[in-house]
């Protein structure tokens, strides 16, 4: 009763304004999305659970949410069965993770969102595509009232920004105004890059666009970015993953021992762009194990050694 009490009310909430609601599905070990890009204030998250599951979604105490913001917080692992709401209403940088499979809220299972204030009329578009090594940025206000600058902010994983470059604005505008950046400094090791743009006024106060990200055609073209630790002890026994997909699909893994038997079969859940997951170890004798990865006809091999 009190869960459908919560789906009424967002769902009204969600009517009156306008507002959006996004889908992350938390099984597999891994938050799918584990970026939502997108996200304004007023909209609403819903974490979706399975109905035996032993995750939660939490922001306290290795996560972020920004001052004023509540905290995420769907409660003890496997506590929830079906699913947790939580509404956006503050601006900023979030990061959630699950209390037992990260460490450090920072690497394993962990999800991420950047939330703008509701972006102003003045921003009418905001595009970026790779072109000959080199990523363009194109948008357009429709006017513009007391702007200062824009801050172009690019991140590897669609988490951590920083700024690229910083474009002046016309100010003080009634009709459309264009602007176009070239980024040639792109990281061969991000398949994904992301971009935002950070809109300033004269009075320091700012909106963020939405989240635009594009294929870097020049990366290498590696499956598995980060993988460990390594050696994994079975008192941890928790393998964390990130690897790309170039479309939303399905990744194979099989972990075989020293003797060429296969002892785990897994299937995780890939987004296109960057996606987190985790391989439990613990059960596995201590040895030398090969793991093989593969997604739609590319095929990986990684050792990694168990304590």
């Amino acid at each position: 009763m009190k869960n459908f009490t919560l789906l009424l009310l967002f769902i009204l909430f969600n009517v009156c304004t306008n507002a959006r609601t996004f889908s992350v599905s938390v099984s597999n070990f891994q938050f799918s999305p584990a970026n939502i890009p997108n996200v304004t204030v007023g909209d609403t998250i819903r974490f979706n659970f399975a109905a035996v599951n032993n995750h939660n979604a939490v922001s306290t105490p290795l996560g972020q949410v920004p001052a004023g913001a509540a905290a995420i917080n769907s409660g003890d692992p496997g506590s929830v069965t079906t699913f947790y709401i939580y509404v956006v209403t503050v601006a900023g940088n979030y990061r959630y993770y699950c209390d037992v499979h990260s460490s450090d809220g920072i690497t394993g299972m962990v999800g991420t969102f950047t939330a703008s204030a509701v972006i102003p009329v003045n921003l009418k578009n905001f595009d970026v595509a790779y072109s000959n090594k080199t990523v363009v940025a194109n948008w357009q206000t429709a006017t513009e009232q007391n702007l200062s600058y824009f801050s172009l902010q690019k991140s590897p994983d669609g988490k951590n920004y920083v700024e690229t470059a910083r474009i002046n604005a016309r100010g003080n505008s009634d009709k459309p105004e264009s602007y176009t950046y070239r980024d040639d400094q792109l990281d061969m090791n991000a398949r994904y890059i992301y971009y935002m743009l950070k809109i300033v006024d004269k009075d320091g106060k700012y909106d963020l666009s939405p989240v635009r990200a594009v294929r870097n055609e020049q990366a290498n073209s590696k499956l598995i970015t980060q993988i460990g630790p390594n050696p994994v002890s079975r008192e941890v026994g928790h393998l964390m993953l990130q690897f790309y997909a170039d479309k939303d699909t399905e990744m194979k893994t099989l972990v075989v021992d020293a003797r060429g038997k296969t002892v785990l079969n897994l299937t995780m859940t890939a987004n296109k762009g960057i996606n987190n997951g985790h391989i439990h170890m613990a059960s596995l004798s201590s040895g030398v194990y090969t793991i093989i990865f593969s997604m739609d006809g590319v095929k990986e091999t990684h050792k990694v050694v168990v304590k």
